[in-house]
């Protein structure tokens, strides 16, 4: 594991500070660990609200009242778009 135990402090305004961490919480990570990727070069993605996988759960229950094709081809297309949104194959 590594160990970080050197600081680098930077003055930002408070505007800057807020956007900054709203950016960190949209990714899913700390203030620092979101600065950290930035400054070496990396671009955190950042992860879809839930409600966006509430209304793909809410399209698969759908589909299973759907014939047996259909409901197949609407959960493949769920499917998909659930593997679009999280970085999936």
């Amino acid at each position: 594991m590594r160990k970080r135990s050197v600081g680098i402090n930077v003055r930002v305004s408070v505007t800057e500070k807020k956007k900054v961490t709203m950016l960190a919480r949209k990714c899913g990570l700390s203030l620092s660990e979101y600065l950290r990727q930035r400054a070496l070069g990396y671009e955190p993605g950042g992860h879809p609200p839930t409600e966006v996988f509430d209304v793909l759960d809410k399209i698969d229950e759908i589909a299973e009242s759907c014939s047996v094709r259909d409901g197949a081809a609407i959960n493949a297309q769920t499917d998909r778009m659930r593997d679009l949104l999280i970085g999936g194959n």
